[in-house]
């Protein structure tokens, strides 16, 4: 009768240690992975945004120094793929080296898609016309004609863009002819997609 009682137990404790194991079931391998490491913060970009140092000469002759920043430039190539979605127009940029003496621009032309590759590139004017940019030059009202020379992209990155201007035309009214000479290095100006590298400490 004893053993017949010890048996009966043993049997009615099994289906309480069944419900325990599936209680404390393995941890699948996702629960077993640890925690991703924090983001690392991006590098600001540097307080010298750099400069564009122009020189005007022939009928009309002015010198003019303009700092970077957002004022003086516009590069999509700086910015993510999503917000480039939301932008008007190709990609490429806008450089203006633009002061209280003359305008200077660099502009996208129209034409392809990749005009204005992110890449650098020469574009060479006849008569105000290239493949890929335009160019303005103005004093006050007056602006330039039949643009001819060349403006030569030699770099761009994610942190600047570079590159030396060599045009010469006509100032109208007046018929003034000019040459406009120099170069520019931009620094990126902190867009989402400006790359410094990432902090170290």
């Amino acid at each position: 009768m004893r053993k017949l009682l010890a048996v009966l137990i043993v049997l009615a404790g099994c289906p309480e240690g069944k419900e325990d194991y599936e209680k404390e079931k393995p941890k699948s391998e996702a629960e077993r992975k640890p925690p991703p490491p924090p983001a690392k913060k991006k590098a600001k970009p540097p307080a010298d945004l750099g400069k564009c140092e122009l020189t005007v000469t022939g009928q009309m002759q002015a010198e003019q120094t303009v700092v970077g920043g957002k004022q003086a430039t516009n590069v999509s190539y700086w910015y993510t793929p999503e917000e480039r979605k939301n932008m008007m127009g190709v990609d490429g940029y806008v450089i203006s080296c633009s002061g209280e003496k003359f305008r200077f621009q660099i502009l996208p032309g129209g034409g392809t898609p990749d005009g204005m590759p992110f890449a650098p590139k020469k574009f060479t004017f006849t008569k105000g016309k290239s493949d890929g940019a335009s160019v303005m030059v103005a004093f006050g009202q007056a602006t330039m004609s039949d643009a001819t020379g060349t403006v030569d992209i030699t770099e761009l990155d994610n942190r600047h863009i570079a590159g030396t201007v060599d045009i010469s035309g006509k100032i109208v009214p007046g018929n003034k002819q000019i040459k406009v000479t120099g170069s520019f290095n931009y620094i990126c100006p902190g867009l989402s997609a400006c790359d410094f590298g990432e902090v170290t400490n």
